[in-house]
């Protein structure tokens, strides 16, 4: 597995992005680096990861229709006391301030 660290290269990987989601993916790397400052940015199997620990934390996906967003099975703070099923992952088609601060408060967990 080849892993490139720092925030250089994850966002040379997410300059990649479709250019309609290019902004939303930029908007993520500065929510997460903003919200928890310790997670260290990382490209690995070539999806920015953000990791704490040497556990993932969270990542960003460019795809073609949209941006997935989503956390890791060991650390999610996103995670339900007492649900059946648990969020893991979102697909994001613009980020607007509703949707950034959901994040915001999710990652600010993790700090």
């Amino acid at each position: 597995m080849f892993t490139k660290k720092g925030d250089a290269a994850v966002l040379a990987k997410l300059a990649e992005a479709p250019a309609k989601y290019r902004d939303i993916a930029e908007g993520l790397h500065r929510i997460i680096r903003e919200s928890a400052p310790s997670l260290e940015p990382i490209v690995r199997w070539g999806l920015p990861f953000y990791v704490k620990d040497g556990k993932d934390v969270c990542y960003i996906k460019p795809d073609k229709d949209f941006i997935a967003f989503g956390f890791g099975e060991v650390v999610n703070p996103a995670y339900e006391d007492g649900a059946t099923m648990h969020p893991v992952a979102w697909t994001i088609t613009a980020l607007d301030a509703a949707t950034e601060a959901r994040i915001r408060s999710l990652v600010e967990k993790v700090r």
